[in-house]
């Protein structure tokens, strides 16, 4: 049994040598939390304090011998010292897809919004000039607005957070409801009702953005 116990840790020693800085770290706190020095677990150990500051610097590991010891001083379990020593990955990788979907939702919402705007273009009937010329403005601003959710933009501007892209965004969605609620230009009710229903959604999605706050630096388009 012991051996197998032994197997297992050296497995997830193996496991955690790719994260050997979060391993370290948390050598550190389990000492910190019981509220003892290096040198006082360095003289429980036998081993010197410049052993225990390599272990928990991350230069050196422990073997399992001392890791056993070392659960006995903390009062906790072996597995517990040595497991989730990736969390910090795991973590990342989380950041990731929410920061990722994030995107992909305000991608998704963006083609809607343009391909709805394309078609009333085309299939609208107005005697006023001024309401294509505003489709047009709207298309344009939709477009633009879509190009900086790009992979090569976000990768300038970081973050679909961007003021740039968040305030183009407020503008965008804030025109089109206030252009709805006046008609400007004696659109029609079906052209009001869309123009509308399209500001809306494009406010929404912005709420969205700011209510969805994963910690994590890029959420470039994958």
């Amino acid at each position: 049994m012991t051996s197998l116990m032994d197997q297992i840790i050296c497995h997830m020693l193996r496991r955690i040598k790719m994260n050997n800085i979060h391993f370290a770290q948390k050598l550190k706190k389990a000492r910190s939390d019981l509220a003892i020095t290096q040198q006082q677990l360095a003289d429980k150990l036998h081993v010197s304090r410049k052993t225990v500051s390599g272990w928990e610097t991350g230069r050196t590991r422990p073997d399992i011998d001392m890791l056993r010891q070392m659960a006995d001083i903390y009062h906790i379990s072996l597995d517990e010292l040595v497991s989730d020593a990736k969390a910090p990955e795991h973590h990342s990788d989380s950041i990731h897809r929410e920061k990722g979907l994030i995107t992909r939702v305000t991608t998704t919402t963006l083609d809607i919004i343009l391909a709805i705007l394309i078609v009333q273009r085309f299939t609208h009937n107005s005697r006023y000039d001024n309401v294509f010329l505003m489709m047009d403005y709207l298309i344009y601003f939709g477009f633009g607005l879509r190009l900086l959710l790009t992979r090569w933009v976000l990768k300038i501007l970081h973050s679909v957070r961007s003021p740039i892209f968040l305030i183009c965004y407020f503008l965008f969605g804030a025109f089109s409801i206030c252009a709805a609620f006046s008609n400007l230009f004696n659109m029609g009710f079906a052209f009001q009702l869309t123009i509308g229903i399209i500001g809306l959604a494009g406010l929404v999605n912005l709420i969205a953005i700011g209510l969805l706050k994963p910690n994590g630096k890029n959420d470039n388009r994958v």
